[in-house]
């Protein structure tokens, strides 16, 4: 019974034979310190029940493995604050649903690679700015279909092709060919001009890519090819 008040502190056990337990009830706090080592085992299930917060803080690593599924679920918000690296590797499939927005920030390099058919679905609008170079290659072809194509370059552009090449400068429209045929008629009317084009660009060098090192503890790599080449031994 609670010195001067309601309540209790139990330790109780119990031996009946399928009906053996150790019961222990606080009736305010808990406090359990260990010096050294702690091993619990729990030879069936487990369940844990924290009414408010909970805080855990671990001086050194932690490792967690489970045998099969995880599930994980969260009311409100979740955030991840990473020193260094994070790795995550998925043997198949990897899902992602974003209800609203999503916003992504890379402070240095970026490097994406798709090993075979890579789609992009957009409902709206797509803007892409780059203040360097700008290279798309295919191996095979490039097909774009749209209502209107403009295409605006403010010193040169040009058009080339096995038969010759077009060419659009601030001295006007040079074309030049083996042959060039025109189909049709023709009009010729003076008062030709420019166009005003200009547009800004600083782009930045950014930084080496980190070769960073995903060894694990029997010092084989799971990237391919190894980055930083100590898993390629």
């Amino acid at each position: 019974q609670t010195h001067k008040g309601e309540g209790y502190n139990e330790l109780r056990f119990e031996d009946e034979k399928d009906q053996e337990e150790i019961y222990v009830h606080a009736q305010k706090d808990q406090n359990i310190h260990v010096n050294h080592d702690e091993t619990t085992f729990v030879g069936n299930d487990r369940s844990e029940q924290v009414e408010h917060d909970e805080t855990i803080a671990i001086g050194n690593d932690r490792k967690e493995t489970v045998g099969r599924d995880e599930q994980v679920t969260i009311g409100q918000d979740r955030r991840h604050d990473i020193g260094q690296d994070d790795f995550l590797s998925i043997g198949r499939n990897h899902t992602i649903h974003t209800g609203k927005d999503r916003t992504e920030e890379v402070g240095n390099h970026r490097r994406d690679k798709t090993a075979a058919n890579h789609t992009m679905d957009i409902g709206g609008h797509l803007t892409q700015r780059v203040q360097g170079h700008a290279e798309l290659e295919a191996g095979q072809a490039i097909r774009q279909r749209t209502k209107v194509y403009e295409i605006q370059a403010a010193e040169l552009l040009e058009v080339k092709g096995p038969g010759g090449t077009v060419r659009i400068d601030n001295g006007g429209i040079t074309l030049e060919g083996v042959a060039i045929r025109v189909k049709g008629p023709m009009t010729q009317n003076s008062g030709g001009a420019q166009n005003a084009l200009a547009l800004p660009a600083a782009p930045r060098t950014g930084q080496g890519m980190d070769r960073a090192c995903a060894m694990r503890a029997d010092g084989s790599c799971p990237r391919k090819p190894c980055p930083c080449g100590k898993g390629a031994v």
